[in-house]
């Protein structure tokens, strides 16, 4: 992968996770700014927008340097619900 094409996925892996802390932050305001002008499926398409354009840049990145597997493990899903074998001395 060339320096150009890496610092580009970074742009929008980075823009997409600003994007989705900006509206989650939003979202849930108190007291909700939104409610006044939007209604509750309207600002729930808003977030879950931001939220697939998220995940998909985020998985993109994941899979694409081989990380997706440490992150899974990280956050404590075991080795068979990942869809591995477990390493010596892990909990299946």
């Amino acid at each position: 992968m060339n320096k150009t094409h890496r610092s580009a996925e970074e742009s929008e892996l980075l823009g997409a996770a600003l994007r989705y802390c900006g509206v989650a932050d939003w979202f849930e305001s108190h007291p909700c700014a939104w409610h006044k002008h939007m209604t509750v499926d309207q600002a729930m398409a808003v977030f879950n927008q931001v939220e697939a354009d998220l995940r998909q840049a985020g998985a993109k990145a994941l899979r694409r340097h081989g990380h997706r597997q440490l992150v899974l493990e990280a956050a404590g899903i075991p080795a068979d619900a990942r869809g591995t074998t477990p390493k010596p001395g892990e909990q299946p």
